[in-house]
């Protein structure tokens, strides 16, 4: 059979586009596929940053809450400030109680007893004279001042105090005044109607005093006393207990 070169061209062309239609549907094909994937990808991407939302907690919640902590920890803070000074404050006032109470153990350790150092005869002076007993045989607490014949209180307290004297003179008569600060508190004095013989007298008295507060004996003017090496002029003292 016999093609005529006409109907080769004919066929030629045809052939051709077929071919060309069939290029165009696989480019087609592959386009739609493409744009098919390309959805999914974007689909998954968004299911994927939607999970990770839901798995990531929010910033903003999480640094309020931090916030909150804080402010909270700022208040315990303050609190536990707060208590530290008041303990701290407590502390001290029982340091200045517990060295108050030591001052005054140390203080209420009060005791003395002195006489007359000078043998012979003490007056009679026109004026009433200070005694000052500087044979010291005990003086505890540092109270009583052996140079001016004073003692003076440590502590707000009740004192016991007592005194002796002695003379021989008939012609004088002899005496001895307790005075608290510038009060006298008692005269007591004796008239030795025995010339030439010891006459001895002795006193006492509960007084309370306080800190600071002086105690002392004075002569009275035209009295006398008479002392030896035996010491039977004293004057003595103690604290019975604090106030």
């Amino acid at each position: 059979m016999t093609l005529s070169l006409s109907s080769v061209k004919a066929q030629s062309v045809s052939f051709r586009q077929s071919e060309a239609f069939v290029t165009f549907r696989m480019r087609f094909v592959s386009l739609v596929v493409l744009l098919c994937l390309s959805r999914t990808a974007a689909a998954d991407r968004q299911v994927k940053e939607a999970e990770a939302q839901q798995l990531q907690p929010d910033v903003w919640t999480e640094v309020s809450a931090l916030r909150d902590l804080v402010v909270d920890q700022r208040a315990e803070l303050n609190v536990l400030k707060t208590k530290l000074t008041s303990t701290e404050s407590e502390l001290q006032e029982l340091r200045e109680q517990l060295q108050t109470l030591r001052t005054n153990a140390e203080s209420s350790k009060v005791a003395f007893s002195a006489a007359l150092t000078d043998s012979g005869l003490l007056g009679p002076f026109n004026t009433d004279t200070t005694i000052v007993f500087s044979n010291v045989f005990t003086n505890i607490g540092k109270a009583y001042n052996p140079f001016t014949g004073i003692f003076t209180a440590p502590i707000k307290g009740v004192y016991y105090f007592r005194f002796t004297g002695m003379d021989y003179r008939s012609k004088v008569h002899m005496g001895m005044a307790l005075y608290k600060n510038d009060e006298r508190i008692m005269l007591t004095y004796e008239i030795n109607v025995n010339n030439g013989y010891f006459e001895h007298m002795s006193n006492g008295v509960t007084l309370e005093l306080e800190k600071g507060d002086v105690v002392f004996l004075r002569l009275p003017a035209n009295k006398g006393l008479y002392d030896n090496n035996e010491s039977h002029n004293t004057f003595s003292g103690f604290l019975l207990f604090t106030l």
